[in-house]
Protein backbone atom coordinates (compact mmCIF):
# COMPACT_ATOMS: atom_id res chain seq x y z
CA UNK A 1 0.00 0.00 0.00
CA UNK A 2 1.32 3.44 -0.84
CA UNK A 3 0.14 6.88 0.21
CA UNK A 4 -0.90 9.00 -2.72
CA UNK A 5 -3.52 11.44 -3.87
CA UNK A 6 -4.75 9.37 -6.82
CA UNK A 7 -7.60 6.86 -6.89
CA UNK A 8 -9.48 8.81 -4.21
CA UNK A 9 -12.53 7.41 -2.50
CA UNK A 10 -15.21 9.85 -1.41
CA UNK A 11 -15.10 11.26 2.13
CA UNK A 12 -18.52 10.94 3.77
CA UNK A 13 -20.03 12.55 6.85
CA UNK A 14 -21.66 10.27 9.41
CA UNK A 15 -22.63 9.92 13.06
CA UNK A 16 -21.96 7.34 15.75
CA UNK A 17 -24.56 7.14 18.52
CA UNK A 18 -23.36 6.85 22.13
CA UNK A 19 -25.06 7.58 25.45
CA UNK A 20 -24.10 11.28 25.40
CA UNK A 21 -25.47 11.84 21.89
CA UNK A 22 -24.17 11.54 18.34
CA UNK A 23 -20.47 11.80 17.61
CA UNK A 24 -19.95 13.46 14.25
CA UNK A 25 -17.27 12.03 11.97
CA UNK A 26 -15.84 11.98 8.48
CA UNK A 27 -14.93 8.66 6.92
CA UNK A 28 -13.43 7.28 3.78
CA UNK A 29 -14.15 3.62 3.22
CA UNK A 30 -11.37 1.19 2.37
CA UNK A 31 -11.08 -2.40 1.23
CA UNK A 32 -13.21 -4.98 3.00
CA UNK A 33 -11.34 -6.67 5.83
CA UNK A 34 -8.51 -4.13 5.90
CA UNK A 35 -7.40 -2.34 9.04
CA UNK A 36 -8.92 1.01 9.93
CA UNK A 37 -7.13 4.19 10.92
CA UNK A 38 -8.82 6.68 13.25
CA UNK A 39 -7.62 10.30 13.23
CA UNK A 40 -8.06 12.61 16.23
CA UNK A 41 -7.63 16.35 15.68
CA UNK A 42 -6.08 19.19 17.65
CA UNK A 43 -7.99 21.72 19.75
CA UNK A 44 -10.04 23.76 19.03
CA UNK A 45 -10.67 22.44 15.52
CA UNK A 46 -12.80 19.60 14.15
CA UNK A 47 -12.43 16.65 11.79
CA UNK A 48 -12.56 19.16 8.94
CA UNK A 49 -8.92 20.00 9.71
CA UNK A 50 -7.92 16.39 8.96
CA UNK A 51 -9.46 16.14 5.49
CA UNK A 52 -6.17 16.99 3.69
CA UNK A 53 -4.49 14.11 5.55
CA UNK A 54 -7.36 11.71 4.89
CA UNK A 55 -7.07 12.43 1.17
CA UNK A 56 -3.40 11.41 1.09
CA UNK A 57 -3.83 7.78 2.08
CA UNK A 58 -4.06 4.98 -0.44
CA UNK A 59 -7.62 3.88 -1.30
CA UNK A 60 -7.40 0.48 0.38
CA UNK A 61 -7.10 1.94 3.91
CA UNK A 62 -10.33 2.86 5.73
CA UNK A 63 -9.88 6.22 7.45
CA UNK A 64 -12.13 7.76 10.11
CA UNK A 65 -11.85 11.24 11.65
CA UNK A 66 -14.12 12.07 14.59
CA UNK A 67 -15.11 15.48 15.87
CA UNK A 68 -13.86 14.89 19.41
CA UNK A 69 -16.21 15.80 22.28
CA UNK A 70 -16.75 19.57 22.73
CA UNK A 71 -15.58 20.16 19.15
CA UNK A 72 -17.27 20.30 15.77
CA UNK A 73 -20.72 18.72 15.97
CA UNK A 74 -20.00 16.18 18.71
CA UNK A 75 -21.56 16.34 22.19
CA UNK A 76 -19.78 17.15 25.44
CA UNK A 77 -19.12 14.70 28.29
CA UNK A 78 -21.77 14.71 30.98
CA UNK A 79 -19.32 15.58 33.78
CA UNK A 80 -18.39 19.22 34.32
CA UNK A 81 -14.61 18.69 34.50
CA UNK A 82 -13.85 15.77 32.14
CA UNK A 83 -10.38 14.24 32.03
CA UNK A 84 -8.60 12.99 28.91
CA UNK A 85 -9.70 9.45 29.76
CA UNK A 86 -13.34 10.57 29.57
CA UNK A 87 -12.83 11.88 26.04
CA UNK A 88 -11.05 8.66 25.09
CA UNK A 89 -13.90 6.56 26.47
CA UNK A 90 -16.43 8.43 24.33
CA UNK A 91 -14.25 7.93 21.24
CA UNK A 92 -13.84 4.22 21.96
CA UNK A 93 -17.60 3.78 22.32
CA UNK A 94 -18.11 5.67 19.07
CA UNK A 95 -15.76 3.30 17.27
CA UNK A 96 -17.56 0.32 18.77
CA UNK A 97 -20.89 1.71 17.59
CA UNK A 98 -19.46 1.73 14.06
CA UNK A 99 -18.27 -1.86 14.42
CA UNK A 100 -14.60 -0.93 14.05
CA UNK A 101 -11.92 -3.48 14.96
CA UNK A 102 -8.21 -3.87 14.18
CA UNK A 103 -7.87 -0.14 14.71
CA UNK A 104 -4.81 2.10 14.50
CA UNK A 105 -4.88 5.58 16.03
CA UNK A 106 -3.37 8.89 14.93
CA UNK A 107 -3.61 11.86 17.24
CA UNK A 108 -2.30 15.39 16.92
CA UNK A 109 -1.95 17.73 19.92
CA UNK A 110 -5.14 17.25 22.02
CA UNK A 111 -5.94 14.28 19.81
CA UNK A 112 -2.60 12.69 20.71
CA UNK A 113 -3.43 12.80 24.43
CA UNK A 114 -6.83 11.24 23.75
CA UNK A 115 -5.26 8.55 21.55
CA UNK A 116 -2.77 7.59 24.28
CA UNK A 117 -5.57 7.08 26.80
CA UNK A 118 -7.65 5.16 24.27
CA UNK A 119 -4.74 2.83 23.50
CA UNK A 120 -4.11 2.20 27.20
CA UNK A 121 -7.79 1.54 27.92
CA UNK A 122 -8.27 -0.88 25.00
CA UNK A 123 -4.97 -2.68 24.32
CA UNK A 124 -6.68 -5.52 22.47
CA UNK A 125 -8.55 -3.23 20.09
CA UNK A 126 -5.72 -0.79 19.27
CA UNK A 127 -2.87 -2.26 17.24
CA UNK A 128 -0.71 0.82 16.61
CA UNK A 129 -0.46 4.46 17.64
CA UNK A 130 0.87 7.58 15.89
CA UNK A 131 1.64 10.67 17.98
CA UNK A 132 1.89 13.96 16.08
CA UNK A 133 2.75 16.58 18.68
CA UNK A 134 1.80 16.42 22.36
CA UNK A 135 2.23 18.68 25.39
CA UNK A 136 4.86 17.67 27.95
CA UNK A 137 4.24 20.19 30.72
CA UNK A 138 6.04 20.74 34.00
CA UNK A 139 4.01 21.81 37.03
CA UNK A 140 4.63 25.52 36.49
CA UNK A 141 3.52 25.36 32.84
CA UNK A 142 0.53 23.24 33.80
CA UNK A 143 -0.66 25.86 36.28
CA UNK A 144 0.03 28.75 33.91
CA UNK A 145 -1.78 27.15 30.98
CA UNK A 146 -4.79 26.24 33.11
CA UNK A 147 -5.07 29.87 34.17
CA UNK A 148 -4.40 31.65 30.89
CA UNK A 149 -4.52 29.43 27.77
CA UNK A 150 -8.22 28.72 27.22
CA UNK A 151 -10.37 31.34 28.97
CA UNK A 152 -14.00 30.45 29.52
CA UNK A 153 -16.35 32.45 27.33
CA UNK A 154 -20.09 32.97 26.98
CA UNK A 155 -22.12 34.89 24.38
CA UNK A 156 -22.08 38.64 24.98
CA UNK A 157 -24.83 41.12 24.09
CA UNK A 158 -22.23 43.25 22.30
CA UNK A 159 -20.92 40.29 20.27
CA UNK A 160 -17.50 40.53 21.91
CA UNK A 161 -17.05 36.77 21.52
CA UNK A 162 -16.68 37.13 17.74
CA UNK A 163 -13.75 39.53 17.97
CA UNK A 164 -12.20 37.51 20.82
CA UNK A 165 -12.37 34.21 18.91
CA UNK A 166 -10.74 35.70 15.81
CA UNK A 167 -7.86 37.09 17.88
CA UNK A 168 -7.54 33.88 19.91
CA UNK A 169 -6.89 31.85 16.77
CA UNK A 170 -4.78 34.53 15.07
CA UNK A 171 -2.48 34.79 18.08
CA UNK A 172 -2.06 30.99 18.21
CA UNK A 173 -0.80 31.11 14.63
CA UNK A 174 1.93 33.59 15.55
CA UNK A 175 2.90 33.03 19.21
CA UNK A 176 3.37 30.19 21.69
CA UNK A 177 1.81 30.46 24.11
CA UNK A 178 -0.61 32.73 22.29
CA UNK A 179 -1.10 35.16 25.16
CA UNK A 180 2.64 36.04 25.31
CA UNK A 181 2.76 38.34 22.31
CA UNK A 182 6.43 39.31 22.21
CA UNK A 183 9.47 38.50 20.11
CA UNK A 184 10.68 35.80 22.51
CA UNK A 185 7.49 33.80 21.94
CA UNK A 186 7.16 34.11 18.16
CA UNK A 187 6.48 30.70 16.65
CA UNK A 188 9.13 29.32 14.37
CA UNK A 189 7.35 28.84 11.06
CA UNK A 190 4.26 30.65 12.33
CA UNK A 191 2.18 32.44 9.70
CA UNK A 192 -1.31 33.75 9.05
CA UNK A 193 -3.48 31.63 6.78
CA UNK A 194 -6.73 33.60 6.28
CA UNK A 195 -8.79 30.54 5.29
CA UNK A 196 -7.58 28.47 8.24
CA UNK A 197 -8.08 31.44 10.55
CA UNK A 198 -11.68 31.72 9.36
CA UNK A 199 -12.41 27.99 9.76
CA UNK A 200 -10.89 27.69 13.23
CA UNK A 201 -12.65 30.83 14.43
CA UNK A 202 -15.96 29.27 13.39
CA UNK A 203 -15.00 26.04 15.21
CA UNK A 204 -14.39 27.96 18.43
CA UNK A 205 -17.61 29.98 18.11
CA UNK A 206 -19.60 26.81 17.44
CA UNK A 207 -18.54 25.41 20.83
CA UNK A 208 -17.94 28.66 22.68
CA UNK A 209 -19.04 27.47 26.12
CA UNK A 210 -17.28 24.07 26.02
CA UNK A 211 -14.19 24.57 23.81
CA UNK A 212 -12.03 25.02 26.91
CA UNK A 213 -12.78 21.58 28.39
CA UNK A 214 -10.43 19.52 26.17
CA UNK A 215 -7.66 22.09 26.70
CA UNK A 216 -8.05 21.92 30.48
CA UNK A 217 -8.08 18.12 30.43
CA UNK A 218 -4.80 18.11 28.47
CA UNK A 219 -3.19 20.57 30.87
CA UNK A 220 -4.08 18.25 33.79
CA UNK A 221 -2.96 15.12 31.91
CA UNK A 222 0.19 13.40 33.21
CA UNK A 223 1.37 12.39 29.75
CA UNK A 224 4.90 11.44 30.81
CA UNK A 225 3.66 8.71 33.13
CA UNK A 226 1.11 7.42 30.61
CA UNK A 227 3.57 7.20 27.72
CA UNK A 228 5.80 4.86 29.72
CA UNK A 229 2.87 2.43 30.09
CA UNK A 230 2.28 1.99 26.35
CA UNK A 231 2.95 -1.53 25.08
CA UNK A 232 2.17 -1.36 21.36
CA UNK A 233 3.95 -0.11 18.21
CA UNK A 234 4.25 3.70 18.39
CA UNK A 235 5.39 6.21 15.77
CA UNK A 236 6.21 9.79 16.77
CA UNK A 237 6.04 12.39 13.99
CA UNK A 238 8.30 15.43 13.99
CA UNK A 239 7.34 18.78 12.47
CA UNK A 240 9.85 21.60 12.92
CA UNK A 241 7.13 24.23 12.38
CA UNK A 242 5.04 22.93 15.28
CA UNK A 243 5.21 24.65 18.65
CA UNK A 244 5.26 21.20 20.26
CA UNK A 245 8.11 19.79 18.13
CA UNK A 246 10.78 20.22 20.85
CA UNK A 247 9.07 17.42 22.79
CA UNK A 248 9.28 14.91 19.92
CA UNK A 249 12.51 13.21 20.93
CA UNK A 250 11.55 13.20 24.62
CA UNK A 251 8.24 11.53 23.82
CA UNK A 252 10.01 8.89 21.73
CA UNK A 253 12.40 8.11 24.59
CA UNK A 254 9.53 7.75 27.05
CA UNK A 255 7.71 5.16 24.91
CA UNK A 256 9.37 1.74 24.87
CA UNK A 257 10.49 0.91 21.32
CA UNK A 258 8.98 4.00 19.69
CA UNK A 259 10.06 5.05 16.21
CA UNK A 260 10.49 8.65 15.02
CA UNK A 261 9.73 10.10 11.59
CA UNK A 262 11.23 13.54 11.06
CA UNK A 263 10.27 16.33 8.63
CA UNK A 264 6.56 15.48 8.62
CA UNK A 265 5.37 19.03 8.07
CA UNK A 266 2.66 18.47 5.45
CA UNK A 267 -0.14 15.95 4.88
CA UNK A 268 1.74 14.05 2.16
CA UNK A 269 4.78 13.51 4.38
CA UNK A 270 2.64 12.50 7.35
CA UNK A 271 0.60 10.03 5.28
CA UNK A 272 3.73 8.47 3.79
CA UNK A 273 5.30 7.97 7.22
CA UNK A 274 2.08 6.57 8.71
CA UNK A 275 1.51 4.22 5.77
CA UNK A 276 5.03 2.80 6.02
CA UNK A 277 4.57 2.35 9.77
CA UNK A 278 1.25 0.51 9.37
CA UNK A 279 2.77 -1.79 6.76
CA UNK A 280 5.66 -2.50 9.10
CA UNK A 281 3.29 -3.34 11.93
CA UNK A 282 1.15 -5.45 9.54
CA UNK A 283 -1.87 -3.23 10.07
CA UNK A 284 -1.69 -1.64 6.60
Amino acid sequence: MTAHAGMKRAIEKAYASIAEGQLHLRRRRGNEGAASLCLLHASPSSSRSLVPLMERFGPELAVYAFDTPCNGQSPSPVCTAPEVADFADMMARGAQALGLSRLALYGTHTGAHIAVEWALAQPRAIGALVIDGAALLDEAMRAEFLEHYAPRRTPDETGAQFHWAWNFIRDQMLFFPHYRKDEAHLRRGGSLDPHLLHELTLDVLGNLETYHLPYEAVFRHDLRARLAQLALPVLVLGDAASALDPATEVIARLVPGAKVARDCADPAAKAAAITAFLEETRLG
